[in-house]
C-alpha cells in the first residue's frame, strides 16, 4: 500500500501555488475650521456644538463639531483631561454621506496658534468611527481658560486644524502563482543589501569628496537622467566613475537610498524640512517622480511660518502646483500669519529671486 501511495503521489499533478494580499490604501486630508468672532460663541452651553462645513477623505463625509462650553454626562470621566473645564470636541462621519457602518481612520486635531502651527494636539483612543456615534470624540480637547490665551486668539478667531487618514484595506483575488508579487518587499530587503555591502558595484559616484558604490543597472532603472549618462546619448567615456556637482553628500545618500529601497526615512532619520526641500530638488534634477511626489507631499504637511517661503519658491521653481497652492493658502490664511511670514529671511530671499 505505502509503495502503491508513493507511486500515485509521484504520478499526480502538482497544484498551482496561488496567493492573495491585502493592500493598505490612505487618502489624507487636514481641514481648518475656522471660528470668526469667538467671543460670541464663547459662553454657549455644555453639549451645545458649532459644527464645519463637510469635507472629503477617503470617499467619506467628515465634520467637525467644537463644544466651547464642554461635553456634559451623568458622570464626568475622572481623567484630568475631561471635565466641566474644557472644551469638547470631535470629529465625525456625516450619516447621510456613508453606507459604511464603521471606517478606519487616524485623526490628529489642535488648536492653531498665532505663527501657523498646530499646537496642543490631540489623538482618539479608537481609530473606528461610526457615523452613529454621538458623543465627542475629545471630550476634554482643551482647557477653556486656553481659548481665550493671546497665542490661539487672534482678532477674536480660534482656529481648529484636524488631520484625517482614513485607512482602506483592499484585498485583493486570489490568483495563481503571482511570486513576484508577494515578494517585492523581500526584493527591496536584498537591494538594500546590495547598496550597504556593494557587492556587484560597477559604478563610483563621487559627490563632494565622498564616494558612493553603485550599480548602473539599477540606477538606470529608475532614473532616466542616470540612463543617459550611463548607457544613452550622455554616456560618458569613463562610466565607471561619475561626478555629480552642486549637490550635498547627505543628500545624494538618501536620494540613492531611495532609488534602492522607495522609501522616504523619517525626521529623526536626518530627513527634516530643511532635508527635504533638498531632497526635491534633487529627485527633480535626477527625474525620481516617486520621489518627487513623496517630499512635496511631505512638505505640504510641515508648513509653519518659517519655512513657508522657502517652500514656496521651491514649489515655483520645480512645477509642484499642488505644494504651490498649499503655501499660498497657508500665508493667506489670516492676516496675523501673512505678517509673521513677511518678516521671516526666507520671504526676502522670495523676494529678492522674483525681482532679480
Amino acid at each position: 500500500m505505502d509503495v502503491w501511495r508513493r507511486l500515485t503521489n509521484r504520478e499526480a499533478p502538482r497544484q498551482a501555488d496561488t496567493s492573495s494580499r491585502c493592500v493598505a490604501e490612505s487618502a489624507s486630508v487636514s481641514h481648518d475650521f475656522v471660528l470668526v468672532n469667538y467671543s460670541q460663541i464663547s459662553d454657549l452651553s455644555p453639549n451645545e456644538a458649532v459644527t464645519s462645513g463637510h469635507f472629503t477623505v477617503g470617499g467619506h463625509d467628515w465634520f467637525i463639531s467644537f463644544y466651547p462650553g464642554g461635553w456634559s454626562t451623568t458622570r464626568y470621566s475622572q481623567r484630568e483631561t475631561e471635565g466641566p473645564g474644557y472644551a469638547a470636541a470631535s470629529v465625525c462621519l456625516r450619516r447621510e454621506a456613508t453606507t459604511v457602518m464603521i471606517v478606519k481612520a487616524r485623526i490628529t486635531i489642535g488648536l492653531v496658534d498665532r505663527h501657523g502651527t498646530m499646537a496642543n494636539r490631540r489623538t482618539p483612543d479608537t481609530d473606528h468611527f461610526c457615523a452613529a456615534d454621538i458623543s465627542p470624540t475629545f471630550p476634554g480637547f482643551v482647557r477653556r481658560s486656553k481659548l481665550t490665551s493671546r497665542r490661539y486668539l487672534v482678532d477674536d478667531c480660534l482656529t481648529i486644524r484636524c488631520v484625517v487618514t482614513v485607512i482602506n484595506p483592499r484585498t485583493e483575488g486570489t490568483t495563481a502563482a503571482p511570486a513576484a508579487a508577494a515578494l517585492l518587499p523581500e526584493m527591496l530587503g536584498h537591494l538594500q543589501c546590495m547598496l550597504e555591502d556593494g557587492k556587484g558595484a560597477d559604478v563610483t559616484i563621487e559627490v563632494g569628496g565622498r564616494a558612493f558604490r553603485a550599480h548602473r543597472c539599477v540606477l538606470a532603472a529608475r532614473s532616466p537622467v542616470f540612463d543617459a549618462e550611463l548607457f544613452g546619448s550622455m554616456k560618458r567615456k569613463d562610466v565607471e566613475r561619475v561626478e555629480v556637482h552642486d549637490m550635498e553628500p547627505a543628500v545624494f545618500e538618501l536620494l540613492l537610498r531611495f532609488i534602492y529601497t522607495d522609501s522616504l526615512p523619517g525626521d529623526d532619520e536626518g530627513c527634516g524640512v530643511a532635508m527635504t526641500q533638498h531632497l526635491l530638488v534633487a529627485a527633480d534634477r535626477y527625474g525620481v517622480n516617486k520621489l518627487k511626489q513623496a517630499c512635496d507631499m511631505k512638505l505640504r504637511r510641515s508648513l509653519d511660518v518659517q519655512n513657508v517661503a522657502t517652500t514656496l519658491a521651491l514649489a515655483e521653481q520645480h512645477q509642484c502646483p499642488l505644494l504651490r497652492d498649499a503655501c499660498l493658502k497657508f500665508m493667506s490664511s489670516s492676516p496675523n500669519v501673512l505678517a509673521d511670514v513677511l518678516k521671516t529671511d526666507g520671504f526676502r530671499h522670495l523676494t529678492a529671486s522674483i525681482t532679480s
